[in-house]
């Protein structure tokens, strides 16, 4: 991406910790935006190392950062690429639940981000 390796999660990390501090319940979740499933395939070279979470989904490394700051750990759920939102409205096609209706990214794609 074009701010790369910036710092944002350690920054969103660091952040959370402080709002904990204060009694605050902080679960971060991560969205990348490319077209990938998950960055499991991608070349560490590219994209970095991956995480893996406890429930075995390869996450983005900022989730391991986030498990290092904060209280909570990470879940498969903590990690959205726009691969996964595709592929799960595509898998909702396919089993015919739009009932035959011309699948678009408004509403199918925006309500899918916000289940």
């Amino acid at each position: 991406g074009v701010l790369s390796s910036l710092g944002k999660g350690i920054t969103a990390s660091a952040i959370g910790t402080l709002l904990e501090a204060r009694g605050y319940s902080v679960v971060i979740k991560k969205f990348d935006p490319y077209l990938n499933v998950d960055p499991g395939t991608l070349s560490p070279f590219q994209h970095g190392e991956v995480f893996v979470t406890e429930d075995g989904a390869e996450t983005d490394l900022d989730l391991g950062h986030y498990e290092r700051f904060l209280t909570s750990n990470t879940t498969k759920e903590c990690n959205i690429t726009t691969g996964k939102i595709y592929y799960s409205v595509i898998q909702k096609e396919r089993r015919g639940d739009y009932l035959g209706a011309t699948v678009q990214v408004i509403p199918h794609i925006t309500d899918e981000i916000k289940e």
